[in-house]
């Protein structure tokens, strides 16, 4: 399986801002995703409604800069690194860095893990 094609078109759908395409085309339906400090999520309509309820409470647009990308072509692994800035209803004005570690199976991603990392600034 080519992950670098499939996580560069996950990563355009994601920046188009279709929640419900990106979760279905790329993520399995059993996905397992874990993140820092949250229980983890079984499903790939869990981590989609997820996802919509942090996007709906945003107060401004988010802003991302990507810092890195690798990918482990034995074991099916894409691996990214970004810098995020965001305000939300909830949570207020947040400065994190984010590492997500994917696991594809099937053209798919069955396993995401997601390590964040407060950033004082």
């Amino acid at each position: 399986m080519d992950i670098r094609s499939k996580f560069a078109k996950l990563t355009q759908l994601m920046q188009s801002g279709d929640n419900q395409e990106y979760w279905q085309k790329y993520y399995s339906k059993n996905v397992i995703r874990r993140i820092t400090g949250l229980e983890p999520l079984i499903g790939r309509e869990a981590g989609r409604q997820q996802v919509q309820e942090f996007l709906d409470n945003l107060t401004s647009p988010s802003r991302i800069e990507m810092k890195a990308v690798a990918f482990d072509d034995d074991n099916d692994v894409s691996i990214f690194e970004f810098r995020h800035e965001f305000s939300h209803k909830m949570y207020g004005d947040i400065c994190q860095m984010q590492v997500h570690v994917q696991r594809w199976r099937d053209e798919k991603i069955y396993e995401e893990s997601i390590y964040v990392m407060p950033l004082d600034e």
